[in-house]
């Protein structure tokens, strides 16, 4: 979580097999977006947009996943995992940290709400999660239109997100046809490639300086500032998705440690986010600990940051 506005206490987890999700009854399940608890305002909101209210439209969608799943299956796929760590704060029991995985559509993305906001009694957790919502929604567009494109599913879920506040974001997309998955960041949440127990590439974060990430809201900052990039994959890779809350409490050799471990006792995608995140939360508590938040600070925080820790693992087989 971000202090700066720019000029979920206990653990949530999804996952799904990619194969399962051509069986209609399970995809439509998929659909209604379940990883977060929402208002009333909110959730009838997601609904208008997310559930189908006439039969005529399910078997148009019906057909399409038909058409979708008779299609050659591609040489490369995710099969994903979440853990989800709010911060204690009866006042916001959801946190500002969401997220979404739509492995059928093999498209993962996070945000999290600036706590800036809070100062004007607003709750940016509240905008996040709509954000999040609204990505889920534009993938499942941008996918019947062709390959997903990160940056305009931004730019969609932006453009229908009204809510008060703002969040970073990430957005990450696996082309099965280019081995490669292409991914668009704006601020501080973002993520790590891993091949063979090392991480291969970091993704940089967009900031106007300490704590003022860039962001998407009620901010002067678009979409268009996202940060675009494309990598080449391997079977066997693994995508490691977080929010600030593991980025800045996480060091990459503490990362990967865990992940050889995992490796070694063949973990599940949600098993190894869990002890990311547990560690994550522990490192977060620990005053004296040499995190990434207190390097950054030059000085100013000793020890881990308490916040909100969601953290998505990606395998890619």
């Amino acid at each position: 979580m971000a202090s700066c506005i720019s000029s979920l206490g206990h653990d949530r987890y999804s996952s799904n097999n990619f194969d399962e999700l051509f069986n209609l009854p399970r995809y439509k399940r998929y659909l209604d977006f379940t990883s977060h608890e929402v208002d009333d305002h909110l959730e009838n909101h997601s609904n208008k947009r997310l559930k189908f209210s006439h039969d005529d439209e399910f078997v148009n969608v019906e057909k399409r996943v038909v058409e979708f799943s008779n299609k050659e299956l591609p040489c490369l796929k995710i099969v994903a995992g979440s853990v989800y760590i709010p911060k204690d704060d009866p006042k916001k029991p959801l946190g500002e940290d969401a997220h979404f995985i739509h492995e059928l559509f093999q498209t993962v993305g996070v945000a999290d709400g600036v706590g800036g906001w809070v100062k004007q009694g607003i709750d940016a957790g509240i905008y996040a999660r709509e954000l999040m919502k609204n990505s889920h929604t534009a993938t499942y567009d941008e996918a019947m239109k062709g390959h997903v494109n990160p940056k305009r599913v931004l730019k969609e879920a932006y453009k229908n997100t009204h809510s008060k506040g703002s969040s970073t974001a990430c957005i990450i997309t696996l082309n099965s046809e280019r081995s490669s998955i292409v991914a668009a960041n704006v601020g501080d949440s973002g993520f790590l490639l891993i091949r063979k127990g090392k991480i291969i590439y970091k993704s940089p974060i967009q900031q106007r300086g300490f704590g003022c990430p860039y962001q998407l809201g009620n901010c002067k900052d678009n979409p268009s500032v996202a940060h675009e990039m494309e990598l080449n994959v391997e079977k066997d890779d693994i995508l490691m998705v977080g929010t600030d809350g593991m980025l800045d409490n996480m060091n990459d050799s503490e990362i990967e440690e865990i992940v050889r471990r995992a490796i070694d006792e063949k973990l599940k995608p949600k098993e190894l986010a869990k002890k990311i995140g547990n560690i994550a939360l522990y490192n977060s508590f620990d005053r004296f600990a040499d995190t990434p938040y207190a390097r950054a600070s030059k000085g100013r925080h000793k020890g881990g940051k308490v916040d909100d820790i969601t953290v998505i693992v990606a395998y890619i087989q």
